[in-house]
């Protein structure tokens, strides 16, 4: 009579997978115990486990797909104090920790080096977070990391800074780029570029989360349980066509310098309608800095005269030289632009 092992190898080679589900139900035994059988194939090399999560699965080992395995599925996980840290020192670290980096393409290994380095720079001098806590992860298709720190909060630091309103403008005036409370130290472009560049970049601190999803050009917002400090998510497609230096220059001018910006109109307030011009003041505070400005309105379904006529007539009067843009504009705001500008 064959053992559950042996049962297990059968079933494996027939399959050619096989997971603790499966061996419970063909060996009549607890899941916990497949768990366990499963696990000593692993430990002998007779079979090898596929993912880390509950939907990994078990295949017969073989050598070459253990080292894809082993090259592909890395992660460098850091806590990290943040006192005298230097971001170029730790990514240094990681790349060590994980050297299947330095097999990915020249573009891909640039943009990890600088969203990554960019990110930890903001925790490092601007949370004033005890420690930071950086996880960083080599798939089979995709680069992520994250940097986690237990401070003030993103948004709430420059909620405070510059007396906005609340958490929500913050979180605008941070995608318009420029936007730092040390500017001698820093630009503000940091997260700008980072999130233009990633397939998918998430903020969540407070009770917010930030999802910019690049693959499906949108940006999310939505209320989570409170977090302490700052939780910054990045991705990227191992074999992306991205390149740094295009994305660069979508927002720069012929002298390198960041003179262009886009705002998604519908993440100005969470839950209002565009009507007021105390809205639209707070709006394109900060773009007299550029001289393009994109106006996203996907998904704003109306704007009221005076918010319109705030932007396109009085901003545009007040600061001519910036040239605004809007973009993604359904008919009733088509028209009160059209509108405010023929005013």
């Amino acid at each position: 009579m064959r053992n559950i092992k042996d049962l297990i190898l059968i079933e494996a080679r027939g399959k050619g997978s096989v997971n603790s589900a499966t061996v419970a139900k063909i060996c009549n035994v607890s899941r916990q115990a497949a768990h366990q059988h499963l696990r000593e194939l692993v430990k002998s090399q007779k079979l090898l486990r596929i993912g880390k999560t509950r939907g990994s699965y078990y295949i017969l080992f073989s050598k070459k797909e253990a080292k894809k395995i082993s090259e592909t599925d890395k992660k460098c996980k850091l806590k990290l104090k943040n006192k005298n840290l230097q971001e170029d020192h730790v990514y240094t670290k990681a790349v060590y920790a994980i050297p299947s980096i330095k097999k990915l393409q020249k573009n891909t290994q640039d943009i990890i080096r600088y969203a990554f380095t960019e990110m930890l720079n903001n925790a490092v001098e601007h949370s004033g977070s005890e420690f930071i806590d950086i996880l960083l992860t080599i798939s089979s298709d995709t680069a992520s990391f994250n940097v986690i720190d237990r401070g003030i909060g993103i948004f709430k630091h420059i909620q405070k800074k510059f007396k906005l309103t609340d958490e929500y403008e913050a979180l605008t005036e941070i995608l318009k780029g420029k936007k730092t409370t040390m500017p001698s130290k820093h630009t503000g472009e940091g997260i700008f570029f980072t999130s233009k560049i990633a397939d998918m970049f998430k903020i969540e601190s407070s009770k917010i989360a930030l999802l910019i999803d690049n693959k499906a050009d949108d940006i999310f917002t939505e209320e989570i349980k409170h977090r302490k400090g700052t939780k910054v998510s990045f991705q990227i497609n191992k074999k992306t066509k991205k390149d740094i230096n295009t994305i660069f220059a979508q927002y720069t001018d012929s002298d390198y310098k960041f003179n262009k910006t886009k705002v998604t109109v519908k993440l100005y307030h969470k839950g209002v309608e565009y009507t007021s011009r105390s809205q639209a003041r707070r709006l394109v505070m900060g773009l007299d800095k550029f001289k393009v400005v994109i106006l996203d309105f996907n998904k704003v379904k109306t704007i009221g005269q005076g918010f319109a006529d705030e932007i396109f007539r009085v901003f545009k009067m007040d600061i001519p030289e910036v040239r605004l843009e809007p973009i993604n504009c359904c008919k009733a705001v088509e028209f009160m632009i059209r509108r405010a500008k023929n005013h």
